[in-house]
């Protein structure tokens, strides 16, 4: 009796978990759905969890939605994902090392800065690619890195399940069609299962239990002094002059995500003073993107927002970033002016972003860009 009454005691408070990531950690039927069900048993806890999620970004996207809704005031475990698209996107030079360790931490700090109680938990996934397997990653290396500096768990479940089970047993999570994803219902549930055991052998779900906090690394000095702490972002556009012309503003739904985006058309222009680095644009895409001028600081980008996704699912399903003012521009000392507008002809040179092509349409009179916020570091204000 005095066991059962002491686990319905300890049950009583609902323990939060959210999950920020790739495109294996948002989606459907993914890990996600069977780790919360696990956590739920394993801790004698009824167990709430939140999607914080978007497939084919990099890391500092994370630290985006750290910013916009606060994640771990709001959770008491974080599970973070994200070394498979940086990892592809470093090889492809669309990111760096330095940058992904600088987003790693500046979420850490954020989240420590928030809530220091809430526990990180690092999670790397694998790629079903012979490249993958038999090519040192130095990015997994700094993840590693990262965690042990503030004393957070990892589980590299690609070096885990290796070690465990071997080489082609990992091969038998991925389906022939798909290298980058674990299957449904098989994979996703074995990954959920180790990762659970991993937490079980290092004390997380005891401690959960009990409800207890884990010991934490206090006052860890930053690794990088330009990390990404300070990293602030803006969508509340209907204050303030940052708008040409009047935008037409809608909201984006699914079961994951709601957003407002404001979407401007040929002739029209998001402009605003920047005092410190443009990081990213988060867009709403469709059939009618285009080709974009990024501009701050006599710098200029020339971009396609369309993502090579639209013609696989629902048009009105694909959300992303143009992360390359983080990777091609440089901070301003002072406030300078920030643009960004359609282009008015097909450009003849230009440069694609992480999962983006060429626009399906060809004439600029039919493209649209719908802004749904901007990513930065400094101070912002609009023009009078």
């Amino acid at each position: 009796m005095f066991i059962k009454n002491f686990r319905f005691f300890f049950s009583k408070e609902t323990l939060r978990i959210a999950i920020t990531g790739g495109s294996n950690s948002v989606i459907r039927k993914g890990y996600g759905k069977y780790l919360y069900s696990y956590l739920n048993q394993a801790t004698f806890r009824p167990t709430s969890l939140k999607y914080y999620s978007l497939g084919g970004v990099p890391n500092v996207f994370g630290v985006i939605q750290q910013d916009r809704y606060d994640i771990a005031s709001n959770s008491d475990i974080i599970f973070f994902e994200y070394c498979v698209n940086d990892r592809y996107a470093i090889e492809i030079n669309k990111y760096s090392l330095e940058l992904a360790g600088q987003s790693l931490e500046g979420f850490i700090r954020k989240c420590h800065k928030s809530n220091p109680d809430c526990l990180i938990v690092i999670l790397i996934f694998g790629i079903n690619l012979n490249s993958f397997y038999h090519q040192h990653c130095a990015l997994s290396e700094l993840y590693e890195s990262i965690s042990k500096h503030y004393s957070l768990p990892i589980i590299n479940l690609t070096k885990l399940l290796g070690e465990q089970k071997g080489l082609e047993f990992i091969k038998t999570l991925y389906s022939d069609k798909d290298h980058a994803h674990y299957t449904r219902p098989n994979g996703v549930e074995i990954v959920s299962k180790t990762i659970l055991e991993q937490l079980n052998q290092t004390g997380v779900i005891d401690t959960f239990k009990l409800r207890k906090n884990l010991p934490k690394a206090r006052d860890v000095k930053p690794i990088y002094a330009d990390n990404f702490e300070k990293l602030a972002f803006i969508e509340n556009f209907e204050h303030g002059n940052f708008f040409s012309d009047n935008p037409k503003i809608s909201i984006y739904q699914n079961t994951v995500f709601r957003e407002k985006n404001f979407t401007i058309y040929p002739r029209n222009c998001l402009k605003f003073l920047l005092k410190g680095k443009l990081i990213a644009i988060f867009i709403k895409s469709d059939l009618n993107d285009g080709f974009i001028n990024i501009d701050f600081n006599s710098q200029r980008i020339v971009t396609s927002s369309y993502s090579s996704w639209v013609n696989k699912i629902k048009p009105q399903n694909v959300i992303n970033l143009i992360a390359l003012p983080l990777l091609r521009f440089s901070a301003s000392q002072d406030f300078a002016p920030v643009s960004i507008s359609l282009c008015h002809e097909y450009p003849d040179h230009f440069e694609l972003d992480l999962y983006k092509s060429e626009p399906v349409k060809k004439n600029p009179q039919r493209w649209k860009l719908s802004i749904i916020g901007i990513a930065y570091i400094g101070e912002v204000n609009y023009l009078q």
